[in-house]
């Protein structure tokens, strides 16, 4: 009996060791690209497309919803093209050519964790374009999406310690944002947007949130050596 305890628990250590193993390789990204140009719109979308997990599951469940922001994209600029051509055609005034275009940059990608925030950015007729970047941060072990708070120890203060980097950064260039911007930063939800690069972890704030469309999507990274203390121990190290 001792002996097939033995060989069991043996056993479970080979399988805990393959699988913790397999979960620290690096995943593949690959890009899956759609482009086109017709009467309504220019179409540029570059895709990421995820393989070598061993969570089938977690796999299809990210390149559903990877491909779903690009493809939601396409669609909603297309929705406003025809009712854009429509108007013009009625008014007679020219019709300018829509865009929906994305891309997207593998940040992190590894100690279990796949960051991919996917930029995506339409023009629809107006006097510039938008872009909106969306943050896509996931946990090899279970296959879930990570929200800022999912990083960190319960009961740590990691919210504050954000928030103070961030505010220092501001403060550097403070004639570059809006009156309200440090108000904005104090009341930092719980989903707040970020991706993880091997620095650390980048926060960053939308067009218009905080400073003007020409300053830009704001991003502030915050170095692990500072959030280390506060972070779980398989995400930090």
């Amino acid at each position: 009996m001792k002996i097939l305890l033995k060989q069991r628990n043996i056993w479970m250590m080979v399988l805990m060791l393959f699988i913790l193993t397999a979960y620290s390789h690096p995943l593949t990204v690959t890009t899956k690209q759609m482009k086109y140009t017709n009467e309504l719109m220019e179409v540029d979308l570059n895709i990421p497309i995820v393989s070598g997990s061993v969570n089938p599951s977690f796999q299809r469940q990210v390149n559903r919803l990877l491909r779903k922001e690009s493809l939601d994209l396409k669609r909603q600029v297309e929705k406003e093209a025809h009712e854009n051509m429509a108007i013009s055609k009625k008014e007679g005034f020219p019709y300018r050519l829509h865009a929906a275009v994305s891309n997207y940059e593998v940040t992190y990608n590894q100690r279990g964790i796949l960051s991919i925030p996917v930029k995506l950015y339409s023009y629809t007729g107006g006097a510039h374009g938008m872009t909106v970047k969306v943050p896509n941060n996931f946990d090899f072990y279970t296959g879930k999406s990570l929200q800022l708070g999912d990083l960190f120890k319960k009961g740590t203060n990691y919210k504050q310690v954000i928030k103070e980097e961030i505010i220092a950064q501001i403060k550097k260039e403070n004639d570059l944002y809006f009156d309200n911007a440090l108000a904005i930063v104090q009341n930092m939800p719980n989903d707040q947007p970020y991706y993880m690069t091997k620095g650390g972890i980048v926060v960053y704030y939308g067009l218009y949130e905080i400073a003007p469309y020409a300053a830009g999507i704001r991003e502030f990274l915050i170095p692990f050596s500072t959030l280390r203390p506060y972070m779980k121990i398989k995400l930090a190290r």
